[in-house]
């Protein structure tokens, strides 16, 4: 099964949010605005929908 991703700005708050999403969620944190993200993160489109992933094995 898929899990879906969730993007918080805070390590912290990526932590405490997975504790309660369980095993379906990944939360990552950013650490920082979306918009000022450098070449560490990817953005991927395709026809479905826009999708955001980090350089790392999820």
């Amino acid at each position: 099964m898929a899990r879906s991703l969730v993007i918080v700005e805070s390590p912290t708050k990526a932590k405490t949010l997975s504790k309660y999403f369980g095993h379906n969620y990944q939360a990552l944190a950013s650490v920082g605005h979306l918009k000022d993200l450098t070449t560490n993160w990817a953005l991927t489109s395709n026809t479905a929908s826009t999708v955001l992933s980090q350089k790392l094995d999820l």
